[in-house]
């Protein structure tokens, strides 16, 4: 464990020990009768081989294959990949041989060619060396998980930092809020209001904001708020539809994980001065994931937003370390509209 927290990394220990791997090959072919140039030569070739074998299955036939259910295109794929390893291993050494040490092999493919049996031997050498990437990966995917973890807790105790930074004698301020909201209530209801609206959101971060999930209801207020304080900031009247499909009630998301796409929409894809803005929310809860899609008019004279800038950059890195590959984000420009899509799980 010290190794890894001085910076010893996954790539580390891996050239270690292939470093210890072919010097054990090396002892064999040398123990064996080989020169000691041939025999380094022969551990170096096998060595390549072997790691070849181990890297594609753990790199790409697992992550795509196997982790894809497709279980039996998987074992067809290792079977391709330990014969066509198996063959060019034995091809190597023949060629090695031949080209530079005096005794020689017979060329595969003629009559007096490699035996069978020590094709046999160097498949199932392979499969000794595939066997061993399973647990390898399991390695992989272990200190993988680990590192999320240790980010996650790092960004949420960054967070909660902040949060404490922020909640400088929170109840002062909701009281002098208070004691100004009682007073607009007299002089100007539109300012009371407004008032109403800030001290919810500013409650929802002190009181929600720390919690590891909220009721989905809180969400959902959460940003009625928000978008009732930016209309009142727009000169014409500003087209929002809201839709729910599915029942809210009894489920739980991470905090403040959907408003990014509502204040993304405010940030990049409003015109002050135009009378057709729109903001098209749909959000659908089904008994195993949460749908959430956005849509807004694009402005070409606004900056341009690529993808939605820093807030949905925020936001993908967020759920990487909540949901891992289990959700889906994505963004899009068709016919004059911004779209975003958001699917996690429950």
């Amino acid at each position: 464990m010290k190794l890894f927290k001085r910076g010893f990394s996954i790539v580390q220990g891996q050239v270690v020990a292939w470093v210890f791997i072919t010097l054990l090959m090396f002892l064999l072919f040398f123990h064996e009768g080989e020169s000691p140039v041939e025999g380094a030569v022969y551990a170096v070739c096998n060595a390549v081989f072997y790691g070849a074998v181990i890297y594609v299955n753990v790199l790409w036939l697992v992550p795509y294959f196997y982790r894809r259910k497709k279980k039996w295109l998987y074992v067809l794929m290792v079977f391709l990949l330990l014969a066509l390893a198996t063959w060019s291993l034995v091809q190597a050494e023949v060629l090695i041989k031949r080209l530079f040490f005096t005794q020689e092999m017979p060329a595969a493919g003629k009559k007096e060619g490699v035996p069978l049996r020590f094709y046999m031997i160097v498949f199932f050498l392979n499969v000794l060396v595939f066997l061993f990437s399973l647990p390898l990966r399991l390695a992989f995917d272990y200190f993988t998980m680990r590192k999320q973890q240790a980010q996650l807790q790092r960004r949420t105790a960054e967070a909660e930092l902040n949060l404490l930074k922020a909640q400088v004698q929170p109840h002062f301020l909701f009281n002098t809020l208070n004691n100004i909201y009682f007073v607009a209530q007299r002089e100007s209801p539109t300012t009371a209001e407004l008032l109403e609206r800030l001290s919810n959101i500013m409650r929802y971060f002190v009181d929600e904001g720390p919690k590891e999930k909220i009721l989905l209801t809180r969400e959902i207020d959460f940003i009625r708020d928000y978008i009732h304080l930016e209309k009142m900031r727009m000169r014409h009247p500003m087209q929002i539809d809201f839709e729910i499909s599915g029942e809210p009630a009894g489920v739980n998301i991470p905090p403040m994980l959907l408003i990014p796409l509502v204040e993304n929409v405010f940030k990049h894809g409003i015109n002050k001065r135009s009378e057709e803005n729109l903001l098209v929310l749909k959000l659908t809860i089904h008994a195993t994931h949460l749908e959430m899609e956005v849509r807004n008019r694009i402005f070409e004279e606004l900056e341009p937003m690529q993808n939605g800038g820093n807030g949905l950059a925020n936001l993908r890195s967020r759920l990487d370390l909540l949901y891992g590959q289990q959700y889906r984000l994505q963004t899009d420009r068709k016919d004059g509209f911004f779209l975003a899509y958001l699917n996690i799980p429950l």
